[in-house]
C-alpha cells in the first residue's frame, strides 16, 4: 500500500526479507496493542524485536528504514543485574507494519499466522483512515482475541485420549 504515512522500506531486497523473517520468527513479536483513548479503543499493530546486540538492532533499523530502539526499563536491569542490557526495536502503526509484513510473509514460519491476523488488523485500520470512516471495532476485537489466544502462556490442555 502506497501512502505518505509509510516511512519503512517498501522494496526490501530478497536477502533482507528472509533475514528479517528469520529474526522475527526467532527473536521477535508480531502483535497489536489495544489502547483506550477518549472512551474508544485503538488497535496499534507492532513488530518488536528484543536483543542484547544493539549493533544488530541498528542494522535491522537501517535495512527496514523505520522503527525506534529503546533500552529495556531500569526495573528489568535492576531485576537482572548480572545480565547484559536488553534493547528493543519497535515498529509501530498500521502503515509501517503492513509494509514490512507483506514483504516478509512468504518467509515466516513460526509467526506466519500472527502476521496474517495483524495484516488484517492493519488493513481495517488503513481502510478506516483512507475512507475517514470508523474502523469495525467488533472485527478488530475478534482478531485481537484470536491473536492473544495464540500467544497465551501456561500449560496447554492435554487431550484425554492422548498417549501417556
Amino acid at each position: 500500500m502506497k501512502n505518505k504515512k509509510v516511512n519503512c522500506n517498501d522494496n526490501l531486497p530478497e536477502w533482507a526479507r528472509g533475514w528479517l523473517a528469520g529474526l522475527i520468527d526467532g527473536e521477535g513479536t508480531i502483535t497489536v496493542e489495544r489502547r483506550k483513548r477518549d472512551n474508544k479503543y485503538n488497535y496499534q499493530p507492532q513488530i518488536i524485536i528484543n536483543n542484547t546486540s544493539l549493533e544488530l538492532l541498528n542494522k535491522i533499523k537501517e535495512v527496514v528504514g523505520c522503527g525506534t530502539i529503546l533500552k529495556h526499563s531500569p526495573s528489568y536491569t535492576k531485576k537482572h543485574p548480572n545480565w547484559n542490557p536488553v534493547w528493543r526495536l519497535e515498529i509501530k502503526g498500521s502503515f509501517a507494519v503492513y509494509t514490512l509484513l507483506k514483504q516478509i510473509y512468504p518467509y515466516l514460519i513460526v509467526k506466519r499466522r500472527h502476521a496474517e491476523i495483524v495484516m488484517k488488523i492493519c488493513e481495517e485500520n488503513i481502510r478506516a483512515y483512507l475512507t475517514n470512516k470508523p474502523a469495525n471495532l467488533e472485527y478488530l476485537e475478534e482478531l485481537t482475541r484470536e491473536l492473544k489466544q495464540m500467544t497465551k502462556r501456561g500449560r496447554k490442555s492435554v487431550a484425554l485420549d492422548s498417549h501417556p
